[in-house]
């Protein structure tokens, strides 16, 4: 029943956003692409202008003009044509002039556009997973690679073959090292390792399962919070949960000897620390920690600062003393840690209180220079709906992060340029082939992760590691 009436509700709004039979001016763009910049070999900005029988689009460009036809409200740029266009022009600006009819009308609409073709390219792979917007199912979960330079998408994983289990957190450090989290009877970890596929069962004696998680940049380790995960339905109408960890520690997982260690500085419980991050040397790292209260009542207690942990390549292990790197404040809590692969920003999502932060619609991205502390806003990427969950192109130029900005309820993918000086352009939605994915999916496209290097497994793959492969386990080194 709530999916039939979200169904009918959004069905009344895109009737609503529709074009008028009056006036052609007031036909509405889906998506809206204007003021941006793109990577030089994104897919093409398909979009719709509902209500309209006839759309040209003309471009001009420093090395030419290109001009492009289509009938009907959905507008597919040809793929090789839109190619040649990004190749030919980047580095430069564009300023596109869309003309546009009304179904049944004469009457003629305008919209002009313009577009910065950047000569930064972005990661060619992204993973997200599709997931109900709700805390009552995870049914019908899939994890899907996606050709951020087409439109072509794989499935990773689905849980419908893996006894309906929960399939999260693909995490990838980017060239040939990733891992994949199944839950339930038969679940652990899946790790891949240039091909090499093995099921961990990452908990030991000493230490919890292991939930978020980050990659060393050479791919020998992982850096894991520990943690009970729980969940609380809100009673106020403006909030819908919250995810809280009951406890949470850190350890480090070695790839190559399959031990987990820890360390007496991030463990306890005085306090609780989640969603570490490596930095781009591999020898420090960043996580956000929260003095303990009592959950849920006191989860609006809960602040985490950025600090911060020395860890040593050769060891594999993390150092006895935490700084603090920035304290949250008394509306302030930071989560979802990433540091940019140069080793200059460290990314961070930023809500009024509490960890998990992706259904508090204050939360915002900040973007924090690792070498002056000053702290960016992002105001040209943020917006009024929840920001989160970002990951970091190789070259450091791109970040892609989950929104709810669209309606409050569904995240989707959104892409923003950060230039050498750390600035974050306007953020834009994934492009897809036809936009109205994003409106018959009613799913949240969440935790996107950019990669250069395609995964080596399918979804039968994983089904087969879920229901047939043994975990190994791993040991834990005092």
């Amino acid at each position: 029943m709530k999916k039939i009436l979200t169904i009918l509700a959004f069905a009344a709004v895109t009737a609503l956003a529709g074009c008028s039979r009056e006036s052609a001016e007031s036909c509405s763009m889906f998506p809206e692409y204007d003021g941006i910049t793109i990577p030089c070999n994104i897919a093409p900005l398909n979009f719709r202008i509902d209500g309209t029988a006839r759309i040209a689009v003309n471009v001009k460009g420093s090395a030419g003009e290109y001009a492009f036809k289509s009938r009907g409200p959905l507008f597919k740029f040809p793929a090789g044509k839109w190619k040649h266009m990004l190749e030919t022009e980047k580095g430069g600006t564009l300023k596109v002039d869309i003309t546009y009819r009304c179904v049944g009308r004469g009457h003629a609409g305008v919209r002009s556009l313009e577009w910065t073709v950047s000569t930064d390219s972005i990661d060619r792979y992204l993973s997200y997973r599709l997931i109900e917007p709700a805390y009552e199912v995870w049914s019908g979960i899939q994890v899907v690679e996606r050709d951020m330079e087409s439109f072509s998408t794989r499935l990773t994983g689905e849980n419908r073959n893996a006894g309906n289990c929960c399939m999260n957190c693909h995490t990838s450090n980017g060239a040939g090292t990733s891992f994949m989290h199944l839950r339930g009877a038969n679940g652990g970890t899946v790790l891949n390792r240039e091909g090499r596929l093995v099921k961990l069962n990452t908990k030991t004696e000493s230490t919890g399962n292991t939930v978020y998680g980050d990659i060393s940049p050479d791919g020998h380790y992982g850096v894991f919070t520990a943690a009970d995960i729980k969940f609380a339905i809100h009673s106020r109408i403006d909030r819908r949960m919250e995810v809280y960890d009951s406890g949470s520690d850190l350890v480090v997982l070695d790839f190559d000897n399959l031990t987990v260690t820890d360390s007496p500085a991030v463990k306890g419980t005085e306090y609780q620390e989640t969603f570490p991050c490596f930095s781009a040397d591999g020898r420090t790292i960043f996580f956000c920690r929260a003095r303990h209260y009592e959950q849920p009542d006191s989860t609006k207690f809960m602040h985490y600062d950025i600090a911060a942990v020395q860890f040593d390549p050769e060891t594999g292990r993390m150092g006895e003393k935490v700084v603090t790197v920035i304290p949250a404040g008394e509306n302030l809590s930071f989560s979802h840690l990433k540091c940019s692969p140069d080793g200059k920003w460290l990314m961070a999502s930023v809500a009024s209180y509490g960890t998990f932060p992706i259904w508090h619609p204050e939360c915002d991205n900040w973007l924090i220079n690792l070498r002056t502390g000053a702290v960016d806003r992002m105001d040209n990427a943020n917006s009024y709906g929840a920001d989160t969950y970002h990951s970091w192109s190789s070259n450091s130029r791109w970040v892609v992060f989950a929104s709810k900005r669209d309606d409050g309820v569904y995240g989707r993918p959104y892409i923003v340029h950060i230039d050498a000086d750390g600035k974050a352009g306007k953020a834009f939605v994934l492009p897809q082939k036809d936009p109205d994915l994003y409106r018959t999916t009613m799913k949240s496209f969440n935790i996107p992760e950019l990669f250069t290097v395609p995964e080596v497994y399918g979804t039968h793959d994983v089904a087969a590691f879920y229901n047939k492969v043994q975990t190994v386990p791993v040991e834990y080194r005092p």
